[in-house]
């Protein structure tokens, strides 16, 4: 069976291409093609961020008491990447490529070290503190993230 990690990471991955269409539309002063892709990554990384934080955030912190733990710290860097989401998008729509490439590299490595604590350490978390409970809460993630285009997994 499928756990939390398995279906949030393969998200993570698809985030990731979505970012990397942009950047290579962007490097190539495709305006139009780029906002257009940053608008499809953007999408899809408020959508996970929603899904965790309304969803598996509160089960993960109701089974485990734990609310000022790694939840917190996701939470706070999900901020922070609004913040670069909105910057990188206002240099696109700007067509500042410097800004732009600036604001998304800034972010992918943000991104990353993100991902990196959240597969490793809060997802198997998740998977061993609700896992009488996987089955259905795996379903409901695949159901909120899943995007237009993008295909049921």
């Amino acid at each position: 069976m499928q756990g939390i990690r398995d279906v949030m990471a393969r998200h993570h991955r698809s985030c990731d291409d979505l970012l990397a269409a942009a950047e290579r539309a962007a490097a190539n002063s495709a305006w139009g093609t780029a906002l257009d892709a940053f608008a499809r990554f953007r999408e899809a990384m408020l959508v996970h961020f929603s899904a965790e934080e309304s969803f598996l955030f509160p089960l993960f912190e109701q089974r485990t008491g734990i609310h000022l733990g790694p939840t917190q710290v996701m939470r706070l860097e999900h901020a922070q990447m609004r913040q670069l989401l909105a910057a990188a998008e206002s240099a696109l729509a700007a067509h500042d490529g410097e800004e732009y490439a600036g604001n998304a590299e800034t972010l992918l490595i943000m991104m990353q070290q993100h991902n990196v604590k959240e597969e490793n350490v809060l997802y198997p978390m998740c998977d061993e503190q609700l896992a009488d409970q996987l089955e259905a809460i795996v379903q409901q993630l695949k159901q909120s993230i899943e995007q237009p285009g993008q295909g049921a997994e």
